[in-house]
């Protein structure tokens, strides 16, 4: 899964496919809380575009949503881009519990985080040195609780 705003999303599912990876779909991320821009349409919507190296494996025998609905709490938000844990954890319910979660963009660490709230196993990548020190102190929080 790939997060992309609507300016990047014609080259992210080109990068998907060029990648050797099928493009599987789109998911939309609804931020209701999200700034509202004078004389334009309010920028509430992410897109999460959605690809599988051959069959997709899920788990689930339930039919999962196309649109997710998650505020951004921006008082509590540490990085730019960070996303909500929750619509992280609802998101993974499309992976096996015994897979591995690679972000090679871990940020914050938030992915980290649902994927220890999930039970699964994740690798995260981090170039910032700052961000990196962040995302390992949040994943040392959520083991201990």
């Amino acid at each position: 899964m790939v997060f992309s705003d609507w300016r990047q999303l014609p080259a992210m599912t080109d990068a998907v496919q060029a990648a050797g990876w099928m493009w599987r779909g789109i998911l939309t991320w609804h931020k209701p809380s999200a700034r509202p821009v004078l004389g334009d349409f309010k920028r509430d919507a992410e897109f999460i575009i959605t690809g599988s190296k051959g069959k997709p494996l899920t788990h689930t025998r339930r039919c999962l949503p196309g649109v997710y609905r998650h505020n951004v709490n921006s008082n509590r938000k540490v990085h730019l881009t960070e996303k909500p844990v929750p619509l992280l954890t609802d998101l993974l319910e499309v992976t096996q519990p015994e897979c591995s979660v690679l972000d090679p963009f871990a940020g914050s660490g938030s992915t980290g985080v649902a994927c220890l709230q999930t039970g699964r196993s994740f690798i995260g990548i981090e170039l910032s040195p700052e961000y990196a020190a962040i995302a390992a102190q949040r994943l040392r929080e959520t083991i201990v609780t």
